[in-house]
């Protein structure tokens, strides 16, 4: 079970381009939420993490225990090697699937 978490880029010329980005507390409160609902699903860090100033750590941290790495389909993504080094750096074991 994996659960994607988007946090919204508003690119300009769509219709989502005026709304507010979530601050990073508030996208940690939603993960937090979401990992207390379903204790065994993969909470999945995807589109958006980079703009939340310390790309997911707080994130991880609060219940996010996947993610998707690199560049997104419309948006730039965090360099793969900043991942490896936060996943690293909170300790966590690095396994992967292509699908």
């Amino acid at each position: 079970k994996s659960i994607p978490i988007n946090v919204l880029n508003p690119i300009k010329g769509t219709p989502v381009e005026n709304n507010e980005i979530l601050s990073n507390e508030e996208t940690c409160r939603l993960i937090a939420i979401f990992r207390f609902i379903n204790p065994d699903a993969f909470i999945r860090m995807a589109g958006g993490r980079a703009l939340l100033g310390d790309n997911g750590r707080k994130a991880f941290q609060s219940g996010a225990n996947a993610g998707i790495l690199g560049n997104m389909l419309t948006t730039v993504g965090v360099e793969i090697e900043e991942d490896l080094k936060l996943l690293d750096d909170l300790g966590y074991e690095i396994t992967y699937s292509i699908d």
